[in-house]
């Protein structure tokens, strides 16, 4: 049901997994002053563009992808899994821990790209990633609401 709040948080996790295919998560520019040559490198979700060059694939990139379709298909089930909330709960800690182990992934794949000694410069695609963290906990949070309201409804009755 679309119409809960919660429901509403894992629309907008799918989303923003969707949204995540399309833009950069960091990059790093080195500017070599001698020859004057810029050295720029962008990673993405299908892996590390190197001077606008080449895709370089690593095994952490294909680790990327499939833990953001995880996370996809995470919340999309969670959403029509409305009148079980005790596994709706369970689903959304999992995706949290899928997103948090995700994040890291991220994290060592932009600090690791090459040139290693030039700092990360984020993009869009690491905050995107935040979002969906907070999302799934507030959907976790609503959802553990909603299945205290019910029980107190069974009590009274």
């Amino acid at each position: 049901m679309i119409q809960r709040i919660q429901s509403l948080f894992l629309l907008g996790i799918v989303i923003l997994s969707i949204g995540i295919f399309f833009v950069p998560f960091g990059e790093k520019i080195s500017v070599d002053y001698t020859p004057g040559e810029t050295s720029l490198s962008v990673l993405t979700v299908q892996g590390t563009v190197q001077n606008n060059v080449a895709t370089v694939l690593k095994p952490e990139n294909y680790a990327i992808l499939v833990f953001n379709i995880v996370i996809l298909l995470i919340a999309g089930i969670t959403i029509f899994l409305y009148k079980n909330r005790k596994l709706q709960i369970r689903l959304c800690s999992l995706g949290g821990l899928v997103v948090t182990i995700n994040l890291v992934l991220i994290f060592y794949c932009a600090e690791n790209m090459v040139p290693v000694e030039v700092k990360t410069h984020f993009l869009p695609g690491i905050y995107m990633a935040t979002v969906q963290l907070v999302l799934f906990l507030a959907a976790r949070k609503y959802i553990a609401n909603d299945e205290k309201l019910v029980r107190a409804a069974d009590r009274i009755r």
